[in-house]
């Protein structure tokens, strides 16, 4: 197989969780931004082009305005007023962009290195080990010890090809208006599952771009009750029963909307039957039509009647009817303001670009959930990130010993990327101290399991597999169909033997759903052992298991 050194590697990984979770538009300003941004570029070239540092983040923090949660770009147009309060410039500054503008080089490329052996974020890390890295000088809690969290990303044309589920539901609100709703989605436990949800999993965070989230453990609870109660995720929510009084009605002036087509025949009192019962969803639809994309309007507030792509919809734990808003409830009326009711669309995070599964496993860190949202938003892109699973080791098993050393044999289940169809690399390391580790192999494999994958891995010798194919069924004698028959046997057969190389020193085999290397190691020693798969769509990495070679 082709090699896929370790460089190359990191360079995917870090590539995915910064070009394809923060917008890199980041210094297109005039004037001294610009010139702070080719600085920067200059002195650490392409090591840092790209990636997650070739932004305004690096220097630039995010913040709240308004009451609104705002990534660095944002936050900084709206606290000095798109440049019209320069004096403000500074208070967007992260911890290493202060450094820079306080160094006694002045802002220059001088300046830039006169603070590599500075630790601007206090995390024991100097900013030019955290630049190496690929990791924020100016956060404190993203520094090289860690690595980021498993994750998947999905489009909105894969969330549309898994099963749908539609449900009929009151949305309670706090004050903004209720209203009934057809919501139809992706069910979040089945999402989470094909995510590959770890079992030690006990809760999710939905994240929305303007900052807005919400937390929601797994599995509902006989102590998840009361007017604190938090949604849950899996299994069926209560029944509901539709209210409707013509004083709510917002069409009399009242505050409930009932303008969806769902309320079609329905009266009071009515049960609400759903089909598979009322659940946990991602929405896509909200009758039967695409959610409408988020934006900040002119007050940096998410824009009135938008909730897309994708918003987390969870129903009423606590059936209830749609009471009044808070801000103007008359007890003179039917189904005033009441605390205790559910209201269950506070529960529910519009504009949902990232979810979170906590609790995140030992050494890793968040996505960069401040610079996750918009453009997602506009590529309809949603990132599951966190306790995801990675591939199974298989062998050795953990606390394996007197394996053979020479050679050392790995093997490991193959896992898809987002996009079944998408090649997937498998990197092998191994490590003696689980600090240091070292690539002894690589693989790259299709999950789709048919021959497919042996012509995308056989290099070159796809292009005789053909041209032979094409002569044998076209023009050829009986006699010479059958040599060229033989011949392409014998070369389908060493492209197999040559894909099956890791090219790096190791050799490795494909099957239909595992995969395996091996190389050379010290007799005597214990090992640590993992598997890093990356996708277009998805980086995860295996637990760690460890064996001793024989002497």
């Amino acid at each position: 197989m082709k090699k896929l050194n370790a460089l190359v590697a990191a360079g995917l990984f870090v590539y995915l969780l910064s070009t394809a979770l923060v917008a890199l538009a980041a210094y297109q300003h005039a004037g001294d931004a610009e010139r702070d941004a080719k600085y920067f570029l200059n002195v650490y070239g392409d090591s840092v082009k790209g990636t997650k540092l070739d932004n305004c983040v690096l220097c630039h923090t995010s913040g709240t305005y308004n009451k609104t949660t705002l990534d660095s770009c944002q936050y900084c147009h709206a606290t000095t007023n798109y440049g019209q309060l320069p004096a403000q410039f500074i208070a967007t500054l992260n911890s290493y962009g202060k450094d820079y503008l306080n160094n006694v080089n002045g802002r220059s490329e001088a300046g830039i290195r006169a603070i590599e052996t500075n630790d601007s974020d206090g995390d024991k890390y100097s900013n030019l080990d955290e630049i190496n890295a690929i990791r924020y000088p100016g956060n404190q809690k993203d520094d090289p010890s860690k690595r980021t969290a498993n994750y998947r990303i999905y489009s909105k044309t894969q969330l549309q090809a898994m099963p749908q589920h539609s449900q009929f539901m009151l949305m309670n609100t706090t004050k903004s208006g209720d209203y009934y709703v057809t919501y139809s989605g992706v069910i979040m436990q089945d999402l989470l599952q094909h995510a590959g949800i770890t079992a030690d999993a006990k809760e999710i965070t939905a994240i929305s771009p303007d900052g807005y989230q919400i937390t929601s453990p797994l599995e509902d609870s006989s102590s998840n009750i009361g007017s604190v109660y938090s949604a849950f995720v899996y299994g069926a929510y209560s029944a509901a029963t539709y209210y409707y009084d013509q004083v709510a009605d917002k069409a009399n002036g009242g505050w409930c909307d009932y303008s969806s087509p769902g309320t079609a025949g329905r009266k009071q009192g009515d049960p609400i039957t759903v089909d598979g019962g009322l659940r946990f969803i991602l929405a896509l639809q909200a009758d039967g039509k695409d959610l409408v994309p988020g934006y900040l309007d002119s007050s940096f507030k998410l824009a009135s009647g938008t909730e897309g792509p994708f918003r987390t919809v969870t129903p009423q734990k606590l059936p209830g009817p749609p009471d009044q808003a808070s801000t103007s409830s008359d007890p003179t009326k039917i189904w005033p303001f009441d605390e205790n009711l559910d209201h269950n669309a506070g529960f529910s995070s519009k504009c949902a670009t990232i979810i979170k599964v906590g609790p995140l496993p030992d050494g890793t860190t968040d996505v960069d959930t401040s610079e996750a949202g918009w453009n997602y938003i506009a590529q309809e892109k949603i990132v599951i990130y966190g306790a995801l699973q990675g591939p199974t080791l298989t062998y050795p098993a953990n606390g394996a010993g007197n394996l053979p050393w020479n050679p050392a044999t790995f093997t490991w289940t193959q896992v898809e990327d987002t996009d079944p169809a998408a090649k997937v690399t498998y990197i092998v390391e191994i490590s003696k101290d689980q600090k240091t580790w070292t690539t002894v192999a690589t693989q790259v494999a299709s999950a789709e399991k048919s021959m497919k994958t042996l012509f995308a891995q056989s290099g070159n010798y796809k292009f005789l597999f053909f041209g032979l194919f094409g002569v044998i069924a076209v023009g050829a004698s009986r006699r010479g169909k059958k040599f060229l028959g033989v011949l392409f046997l014998i070369a389908a057969t060493s492209a197999f033997i040559s894909s099956c190389d890791g090219g790096d020193g190791s050799s490795g085999s494909v099957s239909s759903d595992t995969l395996s290397a091996s190389t050379t190691l010290e007799p005597a020693t214990t090992y640590y052992w993992r598997v890093t798969a990356d996708g277009p769509n998805s980086h995860v990495i295996s637990s760690v298991s460890s064996f001793t070679t024989i002497k």
